[in-house]
Parts: C-alpha cells; sequence; structure tokens
C-alpha cells in the first residue's frame, strides 16, 4: 500500500474525515486532500503526528502495510534478508487494532477542569459557612459583621481564583483543539462513570444528610441559628463538590457532545440549540443570582428565618432555586429536542 492508502484505511477504520484528521495533526483540510491524491507530502513532523495519532510506524505508514505491521521494516531490507521472513509475513492479515492517542492531552485538562469547578463552588460555600458563623448572633456586632463580610469575600475570591482560570483554560484549549478524537476506551469509560455514580449517590446523600441534621439541629438538639448555619454549608460545600465534581467528569467524557459544535458549525439547527441553551442557562443564573442576593439580605440584616413574614431560613432560598432551576431545565429539555447529526 503506499502512503495515500494507508491514511485513507487509517481514517476510514476510526470514521474520521479529513477535517478532523487535519485539525489534530495541525494542517488544513486541503493539506489532507493532497496527500491522499499524492499531490503533496508531509513534513517529517507531521508524519510522526500521525503515526502517534493512529499507533503505527513510520515505516509501515511510509514504505509498508499499515494492516500488516512490520511491513515497513520488511520493505527497508535488501531482498536477501528478507527472502527468510517471506513466508511466514503472508498469512498476517489483521488491521490495526491499536488504542487512539491522547495527543491533546484532552483526559490531564477534563481531570483538571473538573476539579477547579468542584473547587471553586466549594469554597463560596465555605465562605458562607464562615460567615454565617461570625455574623448569626442575635444582636451581632460591627466586629462580627466585619469578619462575616471578610470570611464571605475569601470565599468567594477564592473560589473565583480557581473558577474564572478553569473556565478560559476550556475555551483556550477548545480553540486549540476543535476536534478531539475519541481515544478512551469502553475500560476507561467504564471506570470513569462508576466512579462518578459513586460520586453523585454521595453527594445527594450529603445534601439529604445535611437538611436532617439541620431539622434535628433545631428541633431536638437546639442549635443556635450559627451553628445550624455552618454546619449546614460546611456540608452543603462538600455535597456540592462530589456533585460538580461527578457531573463535569461525566459530561467532559461525552466528545462526541464536544465535537458537535466543529461538526455542525454550518448547521443552523444546532446554532439554534446552542442559542437556546445558552439562553436557558442564562435565565438560571439569573434566578440563582436573585436567590443569593435575597438570601445575603436576610443573612445580614438578622432576618435568619423570616421572608416577608414567612419562616422561612435563608439557606433554604438556595434550595429553592436550585429545585426551580432543576424543573426549569427539565421541561426545557422535554420541550426542545436536539436536531439529528
Amino acid at each position: 500500500m503506499s502512503f495515500r492508502t494507508n491514511v485513507q484505511y487509517l481514517r476510514s477504520q476510526r470514521n474520521m474525515t479529513q477535517e478532523q484528521l487535519a485539525m489534530l495533526v495541525g494542517v488544513s483540510r486541503q493539506a489532507v486532500s493532497k496527500w491522499e491524491s499524492d499531490k503533496a507530502y508531509p513534513e517529517m513532523d507531521k508524519l510522526l503526528a500521525i503515526c502517534d495519532l493512529f499507533g503505527c510506524t513510520l515505516d509501515d505508514l511510509v514504505l509498508g502495510d499499515v494492516r500488516h505491521p512490520g511491513s515497513g521494516q520488511r520493505a527497508s531490507k535488501p531482498d536477501h534478508q528478507d527472502a527468510d521472513q517471506a513466508t511466514s509475513a503472508t498469512h498476517v492479515t489483521a488491521p490495526v487494532q491499536s488504542a487512539m492517542e491522547d495527543v491533546t492531552g484532552y483526559a490531564s485538562f477534563s481531570n483538571a477542569y473538573s476539579l477547579r469547578m468542584a473547587f471553586g463552588i466549594a469554597l463560596i460555600m465555605l465562605g458562607l459557612a464562615f460567615g454565617g458563623l461570625f455574623a448569626g448572633a442575635s444582636q451581632p456586632t460591627d466586629a462580627q459583621n466585619g469578619l462575616a463580610f471578610l470570611a464571605l469575600m475569601i470565599g468567594i475570591v477564592l473560589g473565583l481564583a480557581f473558577l474564572i482560570p478553569a473556565v478560559s483554560a476550556r475555551r483556550d484549549f477548545r480553540r486549540r483543539h476543535p476536534y478531539v478524537a475519541d481515544f478512551y476506551t469502553d475500560e476507561e469509560r467504564s471506570r470513569v462513570y462508576r466512579q462518578t455514580t459513586w460520586e453523585l449517590v454521595c453527594g445527594l446523600a450529603v445534601v439529604l444528610l445535611d437538611v436532617g441534621i439541620n431539622s434535628a439541629g433545631f428541633l431536638v438538639w437546639g442549635w443556635s441559628h450559627q451553628v445550624r448555619g455552618f454546619v449546614f454549608f460546611l456540608l452543603l460545600a462538600l455535597g456540592i463538590f462530589l456533585l460538580v465534581h461527578a457531573g463535569t467528569s461525566h459530561r467532559m467524557m461525552n466528545l462526541r457532545a464536544y465535537n458537535r459544535q466543529m461538526d455542525s458549525v454550518d448547521d443552523g439547527r444546532w446554532d439554534t440549540y446552542r442559542y437556546e441553551h445558552r439562553i436557558s442557562n442564562a435565565i438560571s443564573g439569573v434566578i440563582m443570582g436573585l436567590c443569593t442576593l435575597v438570601a445575603l439580605t436576610m443573612l445580614f440584616s438578622g432576618n435568619y428565618d423570616n421572608l416577608f413574614g414567612w419562616r422561612i431560613p435563608f439557606w433554604a432560598i438556595w434550595i429553592i432555586g436550585g429545585v426551580f432551576c432543576g424543573v426549569l431545565q427539565s421541561l426545557i429539555g422535554i420541550f426542545r429536542k436536539p436536531p439529528r447529526a
């Protein structure tokens, strides 16, 4: 097989288009088209990138047949050295089955991104926990209010120090790698899905346990608002860390959705779908922002369990807002079906 035939075969084995291969190697689609029509030949660094991507040797790619591993090395030898191996090589017909290489470093990037997002949101919850601990007294002093505000600001700043670089790094990675070949094996997917399932279950269990402990603290143990608020946000930070890490890790494994932006860049239906998705996320963000404003107003005004005459603790505002956002997203998901690729 010639070089162009080898490249075509390797692409077909991975169900990869010329444009996708071009993005992975770092050339234009026209360059790949010229390679496969024998109008041009790649440079050495591109040849090595193709070898790393498909798990084949340079000799097999250039001189031999990628369906017969080692054929390129035999072809590069003199005829008298290869004569003894000719008979045994004729029966080798197995195609290349090597695993796809993570040439873009997507796995390490996605792991770091998931941890940063989880830590960022959890740190903001910890800031709320210590803020409520300092300012939760029935008659807080100016010093206590100052410490509460300082603790809240430290939590928010530390949380944003994780969140903003994570979002920025994700945008930069998308810009540099608009397409990522699906290199995950079935075993790796199963392992990650089992891990995220356990994290999801444990996160929900911690949140439910948190509500139960706070209820018992109010009805049985007679905890003050300070202690209840601190324990609530402390456990909530742990539960949110597990839930966010599980959800982000699970979503980052879906490379089909990651690549959909490139595959459907000219599809107006997908443009509409992504626009509606951004609108729904913006609505949810506005809802949770308003809930945060109301809850913090209740916290620092001393009305920890009173909202317009209703006996609602300030921390329950986030739960109500989260439930409402979840219902909203579910309804949007029911009535808005993504177009077929």
